[in-house]
């Protein structure tokens, strides 16, 4: 992956993650219960249709339709953290709407940053370093210091401590990334600000994810890769970290600080 960050082109990288996307959705297609091949592959034709409307319309659209759904899923994910029970059925509409949601922008966001000049495969690879990081923190302080669970009928193994855990690891990282890009002044600040409201959505990801796969009744997305699960579940946190990352960083763009 980190090869093709670097040496790709941004046009062939997002035919790579076009395919990597596509294979989401067949598999997401999976977890809404979409169950025959010809309606499977008429929804994947019809997310393929959507990145390539995506790529000509203005990506502050796509990126403020994002902002809106990752916000309302953030608010909507928080009552069940204390429920006991999931009980509102998700119908197929419904879930092929949120496949769309999900799938789409996160694509789009990526494909933007890596075209920037200069910076574009670094800010790539610090996103995902970031991710990778939050997912190591979370796991090794829920494992060693875990006792408050986080959203107990999503995902039981994850925990409060794990949260903690995981900004704390990504502060340290985001203050290092700061040099790197030599961020000062508002842009410091704000720039550890993004980064640390893009490791929390990419927690909403994660349990968005566990919700659907919790109603579904399945343990992973799919068994794409034998022993990891499947393609969603190695991307779920990107998917909600990468579009509020992107539309962050856009902000700061806009700020006359920079040094």
């Amino acid at each position: 992956m980190i090869g093709a960050i670097y040496f790709l082109s941004t046009q062939t990288l997002a035919l790579v993650f076009a395919i990597i996307t596509i294979m989401g959705a067949w598999e997401w297609g999976g977890l809404i219960k979409i169950y025959t091949a010809k309606n499977r592959y008429l929804y994947i034709a019809l997310i393929l249709l959507s990145l390539l409307i995506s790529w000509i319309i203005p990506l502050q659209w796509v990126l403020i339709i994002s902002i809106i759904w990752w916000n309302f899923c953030l608010l909507l994910l928080i009552k069940p953290f204390q429920k006991k029970s999931i009980s509102h059925p998700i119908s197929k509409m419904e879930g092929s709407v949120i496949g769309f949601l999900i799938l789409v922008p996160a694509w789009r966001a990526i494909i933007y940053l890596h075209s920037l000049p200069t910076i574009g495969s670094n800010i790539v690879l610090f996103l995902f370093a970031l991710i990778w990081l939050a997912d190591s923190g979370a796991y090794m302080a829920g494992r060693k210091f875990g006792h408050t669970k986080l959203a107990p009928m999503l995902s039981p193994g994850k925990t409060w401590e794990g949260v903690y855990g995981a900004l704390i690891i990504c502060s340290l990282y985001l203050v290092v990334s700061t040099q790197f890009f030599e961020f000062s002044g508002k842009k410091w600040w704000l720039f550890i600000a993004l980064g640390l409201a893009t490791v929390l959505f990419s927690i909403v990801g994660d349990l968005l994810e566990s919700l659907f796969k919790r109603v579904a009744a399945v343990k992973d997305s799919s068994s794409l890769l034998p022993g990891h699960g499947g393609i969603l579940d190695r991307i779920d946190s990107l998917t909600a970290a990468v579009p509020i990352f992107t539309f962050g960083f856009l902000l700061l763009e806009r700020l006359d600080d920079w040094s």
